[in-house]
């Protein structure tokens, strides 16, 4: 795309100039607190900021001193990188702890059949990790899960102290994400957990629609039957009131499950000021 082409994209798109020079400024010169500055936009993936954020506001108001966050689709490591940056400032400033886990089978996107899959946009090997200069790069900071979905994640138990608090979701495809969902119906979470969908958006290439890819897992999960039974939900939260709209919003879930023992802890009128 040419220059032209460019500035009339941006001056075109809902986020008004200015607040995209202002973004572009705090990020490199951070002002103000930390989320006034998520509120704004003006960090990196504001998408993990604010699961991370308010996760670990949660946690901590209804009396966790640690939590999980998990990352699935790892690749070059961009987005679990991201989140352990955010993880450090979010530790600092609430006094909790955060460990950070990334699932990732290694190859690249798997062989499928599944038209669900998108194999149109998708093909098998995408997305490959170089996992050595994955582990240089996070250098400790985060816990590697290599495999398939479909052994990880039923093996996996969150930490006793640490319930599951934030997943993002990167699977891209139908198969991947019905199996990595089920991350959520473990024992040990939050009573709300914050999720980041990334695959349920995209251009004309990706052509999505409810019946296929990650939105078809998700109408699935909540379609099973034992959703009435556990009285547990995975829902687009509607937690942007006052906000300049954007896209992203829209892929921010929440996990609510009614029988957690602490879903009815009072948490209204809770801020993170009242916490440090």
């Amino acid at each position: 795309m040419n220059l032209t082409d460019r500035l009339l994209v941006k001056f075109a798109q809902p986020v008004p100039l200015r607040t995209w020079i202002v973004r572009k400024l705090v990020r490199s010169f951070p002002i103000g607190s930390y989320e006034a500055r998520l509120r704004a936009g003006a960090v990196d993936r504001p998408w993990y900021a604010w699961c991370m954020y308010y996760a670990a506001i949660e946690a901590k108001t209804i009396g966790y001193k640690a939590i999980t966050a998990i990352e699935f689709g790892v690749a070059s490591g961009s987005g679990l990188a991201c989140l352990c940056r955010h993880r450090e400032q979010i530790e600092k400033l609430l006094d909790i702890e955060i460990i950070v886990l990334g699932f990732d089978s290694g190859q690249g996107l798997p062989e499928s059949k599944d038209p669900r899959d998108l194999l149109y946009c998708w093909p098998a090997g995408s997305f490959q990790m170089d996992r050595a200069k994955l582990e240089a790069r996070i250098d400790g900071r985060a816990e590697l899960k290599i495999g398939d979905v479909s052994q990880t994640v039923p093996n996996w138990q969150a930490r006793v102290d640490a319930p599951l608090g934030a997943v993002l979701f990167d699977l891209d495809l139908y198969t991947a994400t019905s199996v990595a969902l089920g991350i959520l119906t473990t024992s040990n979470v939050l009573p709300r957990v914050w999720c980041y969908m990334d695959d349920i958006m995209g251009g004309p290439d990706n052509a999505y629609i409810d019946n296929i890819g990650a939105r078809a897992a998700i109408r699935d999960f909540n379609l099973k039957p034992e959703r009435t039974v556990c009285k547990d939900y995975l829902s687009p939260a509607y937690a942007f009131k006052g906000l300049q709209q954007e896209a992203w919003h829209q892929q921010i879930f929440l996990y609510h499950r009614l029988t957690h023992p602490r879903y009815n802890v009072c948490v209204s009128g809770k801020h993170r000021l009242d916490l440090v």
